[in-house]
């Protein structure tokens, strides 16, 4: 009750008042003391969704005519999406915020793809940035672009000369971002379709991390053609094309389909698609 009062600016005894006369309404407790909180009663959970939906309806009649100013405006803004699509966006959508909305602040969550969903339907996030091939039914998707692949090695790499052929690349050395240590990626079983196969030498938590490390070692790390630019702009990085066929993926923004006539949230979704890289099909790695 504490973090509902203090996430709606109200005090504890108002929420508590608020909860009981909503108990007299549906003649149920609604919610149950359990350890140090509470949870919804079976009613509560049963009369969520067609509230939400009614309370949806309410929220889209008071934006009717409403507009945002972001040269006066003081909201707080959340954006989800992975590291580095996080790192990318950083400098061109805080620059914007300082030319036009200097009173506003934006909250960066750095998210796996489904997590960056999960708080946009939760409502922790005002967009999300991803890839997400089932979105959730409460979201919005809009297409913002086609990633393709790249490859990442340090500059005048001795085993790259001209060019990365199939060769060469099974036989160097690979670096993999995943927390699972035992992980295998979309190139992995690519290759065992083709009969061949890679060495994993390290395997890292973040994709920076494994930019740096290429930059720095012989190993090689295959990631989407934007993040190795993007990285190729901090480290001493070389970028090379493929010698397999990785197939590409749809850059996706999400935002929750309350706020689809949210004036402030279309401003937001402008300047992130704005701010982000160009980036297509047919993209030169070079």
């Amino acid at each position: 009750m504490s973090a509902v009062a203090a996430e709606m600016g109200l005090t504890q005894s108002a929420v508590s008042h608020a909860v009981g006369r909503l108990r007299l309404i549906f003649d149920d407790p609604l919610f149950v003391r359990k350890g140090g909180g509470v949870e919804p009663t079976a009613r509560a959970l049963l009369l969520g969704p067609p509230l939400a939906e009614v309370l949806s309806g309410i929220r889209n009649a008071l934006q009717i005519g409403r507009q945002f100013d972001p040269a006066t405006a003081t909201r707080r803004f959340a954006i989800a999406a992975p590291e580095m699509i996080v790192a990318a966006l950083a400098k061109p959508v805080l620059a914007e915020l300082v030319r036009s909305a200097p009173r506003c602040q934006v909250l960066f969550r750095s998210l796996s793809h489904n997590s960056a969903a999960a708080t946009v339907v939760a409502g922790d996030a005002d967009i999300a940035l991803g890839v997400f091939t089932d979105p959730p039914k409460e979201t919005v998707g809009t297409p913002v672009g086609y990633e393709v692949f790249g490859v990442a090695s340090r500059p005048n790499h001795l085993r790259i000369v001209n060019g990365l052929n199939m060769d060469t690349y099974c036989a160097l050395d690979h670096i993999l971002v995943s927390h699972d240590r035992n992980a295998r990626g979309i190139v992995d079983v690519i290759l065992g379709d083709l009969g061949r196969h890679r060495r994993i030498a390290a395997v890292m938590p973040q994709m920076l991390l494994g930019f740096a490390a290429a930059s720095q070692s012989d190993a090689i790390i295959t990631a989407p053609l934007g993040a190795c630019r993007y990285a190729a702009s901090l480290f001493p990085l070389a970028i090379h094309r493929p010698p397999v066929a990785i197939p590409g993926f749809e850059l996706t923004l999400l935002r929750h389909q309350d706020a689809a006539t949210d004036p402030a949230v279309k401003w937001l979704a402008d300047i992130v698609v704005n701010a982000l890289p160009p980036r297509t099909h047919n993209a030169n790695p070079q």
